[in-house]
């Protein structure tokens, strides 16, 4: 049976202010730090897929950290980019090398 046809578990994973939103009023993020001792690796070895909103994805979705970072964080944007993407956005059609996007029937989508 193929990974479409079975059924599996979501695993919600957030990262939002008090507010709901992710980034401030100019867009920083400068609030959302990841920790090794979060297990934040772990949880990425144990999924297969990542569902983002349009503005996530941009900020995080296609991220490549600078050529001078800890083992940590390279081990860290190695798993979140050997997952598949998709990506809800009502402005982003189609698909680019790094995620599938998807602009209406979301429920269906997701099933």
């Amino acid at each position: 049976m193929s990974i479409e046809g079975r059924r599996r578990r979501i695993i919600l994973d957030l990262a939002v202010t008090l507010d709901g939103f992710i980034e401030g009023k100019n867009d920083e993020v400068d609030w959302c730090i990841i920790d090794s001792d979060m297990g934040f690796i772990d949880f990425l070895h144990q999924i297969d897929t990542i569902l983002y909103g349009r503005k996530s994805y941009e900020l995080w979705g296609k991220y490549t950290p600078e050529t001078e970072v800890t083992d940590i964080e390279k081990e860290l944007w190695e798993a979140v980019h050997s997952k598949q993407k998709y990506v809800f956005s009502r402005t982003q059609k189609g698909t680019d090398d790094k995620a599938i996007f998807i602009n209406d029937q979301i429920l269906e989508e997701v099933k």
